[in-house]
């Protein structure tokens, strides 16, 4: 790759314009999780070409011009690096690479496009025990209910206004992906205004209902979802993601 951070810049120059970092940072972060998910899929799924002088792998974004941008690699011939089989070379569009015969495909991740979308037709089933008691969701949880000496009602009626908020409109779910399978997520709201603290994550089960099992920070929603697309709901957008 050489300098990773330089040519990370440089995809995040060449795709169409995202916020690719939290608040005021630079970091390309939620870029870099992306790009190293995306390459662990087309791998799982046999995506990356190779030949005898290159490689190429379709990075599932494209540029100004809605071309997809692929990240191309030569054979290493520097014997100073030698454990590299593969010398990066740069993030082309189809025009860019004259070189390549056939353009390798982008990974899956929809096997199944009614997850992308809430069915108020089933039931949700909520687990209070582990959202509450278990130290790493417990403490993506807002001071109003840690703090709280009734927690669980206070929990419980977050959720259930939640829920019949993305009854009433379906598109407030947003769906991300974790563990090879597509969650959904869906805003709580702690405070007096509806900006959220943190997202439930609905898990559809195979019995034919959601199972709310754990609760994710902001940037932990916002990153998990963009390995989908980037969310287009108001309620979760990088700009407006606070550091937790």
């Amino acid at each position: 790759w050489g300098d990773y951070n330089a040519k990370i810049k440089e995809l995040a120059e060449k795709a169409l314009p995202e916020k690719w970092s939290f608040e005021d940072e630079d970091d390309y972060s939620i870029l870099k999780n992306y790009l190293k998910y995306t390459f662990n899929k087309l791998q799982e799924e046999d995506k990356i070409i190779e030949t005898d002088s290159y490689c190429v792998f379709n990075t599932g974004l494209f540029s100004h011009y809605y071309e997809p941008i692929y990240a191309y690699g030569e054979l290493n011939r520097n014997e100073s690096i030698a454990a590299s089989r593969w010398y990066f070379k740069g993030f082309k569009d189809t025009y860019e690479l004259d070189i390549v015969e056939e353009f390798p495909e982008r990974a899956e991740d929809i096997s199944d496009p009614s997850r992308l979308v809430f069915n108020w037709h089933l039931k949700v089933n909520k687990n209070y025990k582990h959202i509450l008691d278990d130290l790493d969701t417990s403490n993506r949880l807002p001071n109003s209910i840690k703090n709280s000496e009734r927690p669980l009602e206070t929990l419980k009626g977050v959720i259930d206004t939640a829920i019949q908020k993305v009854i009433a409109n379906y598109k407030l779910a947003v769906p991300h992906y974790y563990q090879n399978k597509i969650q959904l997520l869906v805003p709580l709201c702690f405070g007096k205004d509806d900006n959220p603290d943190v997202a439930l994550v609905l898990d559809l089960m195979k019995s034919g209902y959601y199972q709310a099992t754990t609760c994710l920070s902001m940037q932990m929603a916002y990153t998990d979802a963009r390995l989908i697309a980037k969310p287009e709901s108001n309620w979760l957008m990088a700009e407006n993601i606070k550091e937790q």
